[in-house]
């Protein structure tokens, strides 16, 4: 199913735009954030949802909670931020160019670029856009050190295609729909796996 998913992104997005945006026209805030010091449990622990890479990839599309908090005071002794709810995050450090939208206000490190939007109606678009561009286009952007990465300069200056508003709008529709289909073998698949242990479980008694 993810391969058809990847098959169907290609396809909808080889099609020829009306036209590019950067990246950076798209939103009215957008910066990185930051990591207040390790060393002070102070700044931990508090009420502030913190992002990390990993609660992105167990989470996917959508980050509903995380595993690390900070405090006020380590909100405010770092560059971190609040991003507002409904935002779109990208990952330019470790796992380069993963993409979610968090569901409740947040702080991120500084390996992530946040993005608030100017109309949140283009946010599933640019979420499926990003995440097909990290397959298809990121190594390109690569910056080589003691690991790949890209920069905010770079994320800002990603350039968007757009297929007219209303296209772009059934574009993420679409894949959307391919996403819902997953989701459901998945549940399927784990149903069956939960009823297969059971017989096996029930024979062997």
């Amino acid at each position: 199913m993810k391969k058809l998913k990847s098959a169907i992104s290609k396809l909808l997005f080889a099609q020829r735009p009306n036209g590019w945006d950067r990246l950076d026209t798209l939103f009215s805030k957008g910066k990185a954030g930051g990591t207040p010091t390790s060393t002070n449990k102070e700044y931990y622990n508090g009420e502030i949802p913190f992002l990390s890479i990993n609660d992105i990839t167990k989470q996917g599309k959508y980050v509903r909670c995380t595993e690390n908090y900070l405090s006020q005071s380590g909100l405010e002794n770092s560059s971190a931020w609040v991003v507002p709810q409904y935002s779109l995050i990208m990952s330019m450090y470790a796992s380069v160019g993963l993409v979610t939208i968090n569901e409740m206000p947040l702080a991120t490190s500084q390996a992530m670029f946040a993005m608030q939007l100017k109309d949140k109606n283009l946010l599933d678009y640019l979420y499926y856009y990003l995440s097909y561009f990290k397959y298809r286009h990121i190594h390109k952007y690569l910056e080589t050190g003691t690991q790949s990465n890209i920069n905010a300069d770079i994320v800002r200056g990603i350039m968007i295609p757009t297929y007219g508003y209303r296209h772009n709008i059934e574009i993420a529709s679409t894949l959307q729909g391919v996403d819902a289909k997953i989701d459901n073998e998945l549940s399927v698949l784990e149903q069956l796996h939960r009823q297969k242990n059971y017989f096996l479980s029930q024979m062997f008694i």
